[in-house]
């Protein structure tokens, strides 16, 4: 858990206290990312592993610096609702690793934002938490319902593919870290973007049609595309080992994250124990970090 106080205003002798409460789910990665004509855009895929966040809010009380990104989460959603409060308290408790692209940022982020604004008794539309989400950082799309293409560096959504499918998901974590906002500003992302564009516009095609049409294994071909052609821009040294170990545990397909660490393999219930793929894993890799879950719809709650 972490807590923090922080001063936005001028403090007067009032005692009252607002609170709020949300939760935001995290991610493994994403269905599909990259570029479409240049243009940025992810397909998000959520699990449930949340983030949670409460707010309190007054004008009184000690002052003390933490959490930047839930900081300026609060103090834009205070600005977007023309209000301002001299003191807050923010407590979050996460599921979510930081810095593995599995969208812890974005959780607090859009959790802190509708906590803020349920403090003051008012709920906020996911297209202004993914709005405000984006002048922090690159967003994981994670506050829009169901399954959503959206456009990662400016919140705005693009199309809704449906439900989240009914599947289980391993994820692992070989180590290591991944900033966000340095990846999204690297000088060679455009070009190695243009390089792949030929496989995610393939890979595009074959989770929306998956999805749509509820065929998942469609989708989980086309998840693996996605995660194949994201090699030649975020090299994920594991990844032909970890196709190899999807096929043996009979999985839909494979999981990366595009600008992160983690990846993960697309389990049918009934057909294959996630416990058990996790178990897999972990004999053969004592040193990873390794979860099983499910995919949900995304939206906050």
């Amino acid at each position: 858990m972490d807590v923090i106080h922080n001063p936005l205003g001028s403090a007067n002798r009032s005692t009252v206290v607002f609170r709020g409460t949300a939760a935001a789910p995290g991610t493994c990665g994403e269905l599909v990312q990259g570029t479409l004509q240049g243009e940025p855009f992810l397909i998000n895929c959520p699990v449930d592993l949340w983030s949670e966040v409460s707010v309190e809010l007054s004008q009184q009380g000690e002052a003390r610096v933490s959490l930047d990104k839930s900081c300026r989460a609060l103090r834009l959603t205070l600005q977007y609702l023309g209000l301002e409060y001299s003191n807050v308290s923010i407590n979050r408790v996460s599921a979510l690793p930081e810095s593995k692209g599995m969208g812890s940022s974005t959780a607090d982020i859009a959790a802190t934002c509708l906590a803020t604004a349920r403090a003051l008794g008012r709920e906020l539309e996911p297209e202004v938490i993914a709005k405000i989400a984006a002048q922090i950082e690159p967003s994981d799309g994670q506050m829009y319902p169901g399954i959503m293409i959206c456009n990662h560096l400016t919140g705005e959504p693009k199309k809704y593919l449906g439900q989240a499918p009914p599947l289980n998901v391993v994820i692992a974590d070989p180590g290591g870290s991944v900033d966000t906002v340095l990846f999204n500003s690297r000088k060679d992302l455009a070009s190695k973007n243009f390089q792949k564009e030929p496989m995610v516009k393939q890979a595009i095609e074959l989770v929306t049609r998956g999805l749509l049409t509820e065929d998942w294994e469609m989708m989980g071909r086309g998840a693996t595309i996605s995660a194949q052609a994201n090699q030649v821009v975020l090299p994920k040294p594991h990844l032909a080992l970890w196709r190899q170990w999807a096929s043996e545990m009979r999985a839909l397909g494979v999981l990366v994250a595009h600008s992160g660490t983690v990846m993960g393999m697309i389990l049918t219930p009934g057909k294959v124990d996630p416990r058990e793929a996790a178990e897999f894993v972990r004999r053969r890799k004592p040193e990873w970090t390794v979860w099983h879950t499910s995919m949900i719809s995304g939206g906050l709650r």
